[in-house]
C-alpha cells in the first residue's frame, strides 16, 4: 500500500505533466496565473514526498521551481495591476478578443494604429490579400461585391477578420463612405504574433469565427427582407384596380 508521501509525489508529477501538456497544446498561457500555480502545486507535492525518501538534488530542484513559480505569480499580478486600457481599447478587445489576458491584450493592441479615412479610401479589395484588420470607431464604410454595393457598416464594425489570420484574398471590397476613424492592425504582424502566442491565436480564431457567423446571419436576413419586399411589390402591381 502506498504511503501518503508516495501519493503526494505521484500527484506532483501529474501536476507537472498536465501543466506542461496544457501549455504545449495551447490550453493555457505561460504568462498567466494558471501555469505558474500548477507548477507551484506540483513542486510543493514532490518536495513533500521527499520527507520519506530525501534526495538533496531533487529537493534543490523543487525549491528552485517553487521560487520561480512564486516570482511568476507575483509578476503576473503586477502586470495585471499596471496595464490599463482606454475606453476605445476596451471596446476593440471586446469585439475581436474578449477573452485575452491583459498582457496579451496589450501585445495585440500595440501592433495597431488609429487612422482617419476620407471618402472612397479603400480598406480591402475583393480578390486581393488584405493588409490590415479594421475596427470602425465612427463614420461609415460601404461593402462592394461583384461590382454591386451590398451593405453599409458603421461604428463598432470589424473588417478583414475572415482572412486576417489566413492571408487569403478578401471576399469583398470595402471603401470609406463617410469620413471614418478606425483602428487598424497589420494582418501579417497579427499572424506573426498569433503564431508565437497560443492564447492569442486561439482567442482570435474563436472570436473571428463568431463574427463571421453573425455577419452571415445578418446577410441572410437582409436577403429574406429583399425577397419579401420584391414579392410585396409584385402582389401590389398585380392587384386589380377598383373604381
Amino acid at each position: 500500500m502506498m504511503s501518503v508521501y508516495q501519493i503526494a509525489g505521484y500527484l506532483g508529477v501529474a501536476f507537472y505533466i498536465s501543466s506542461y501538456a496544457a501549455l504545449q497544446f495551447g490550453a493555457i498561457s505561460g504568462r498567466g496565473y494558471l501555469y505558474a500555480f500548477l507548477n507551484l502545486i506540483g513542486a510543493s507535492l514532490v518536495l513533500a514526498s521527499l520527507a520519506e525518501a530525501y534526495n538533496l538534488a531533487s529537493a534543490i530542484i523543487q525549491v528552485t521551481w517553487i521560487t520561480i513559480s512564486i516570482v511568476g505569480l507575483v509578476r503576473a499580478y503586477l502586470l495585471h495591476q499596471i496595464i490599463r486600457f482606454s475606453e476605445q481599447e476596451r471596446m476593440i478587445l471586446a469585439r475581436i478578443a474578449p477573452g485575452l489576458s491583459k498582457p496579451n491584450g496589450r501585445a495585440l493592441l500595440s501592433l495597431g494604429a488609429w487612422v482617419d479615412g476620407t471618402h472612397d479610401t479603400e480598406l480591402t479589395v475583393q480578390g486581393e490579400a488584405i493588409s490590415h484588420m479594421y475596427w470602425i470607431q465612427s463614420g461609415q464604410v460601404a461593402v462592394w461585391a461583384g461590382g454591386q454595393r451590398v451593405a453599409e457598416l458603421g461604428a463598432g464594425a470589424v473588417l478583414g477578420e475572415a482572412t486576417a489570420l489566413t492571408g487569403s484574398p478578401a471576399t469583398a471590397t470595402v471603401k470609406v463612405d463617410q469620413a471614418a476613424r478606425y483602428f487598424c492592425i497589420p494582418a501579417k504582424a497579427m499572424r506573426d504574433l498569433a503564431g508565437k502566442n497560443a492564447e492569442i491565436r486561439a482567442e482570435l480564431q474563436q472570436s473571428f469565427s463568431a463574427e463571421m457567423r453573425n455577419k452571415l446571419e445578418e446577410s441572410n436576413m437582409r436577403m429574406v427582407e429583399v425577397k419579401e419586399d420584391v414579392a410585396a411589390r409584385d402582389r401590389s402591381s398585380q392587384a386589380p384596380e377598383t373604381f
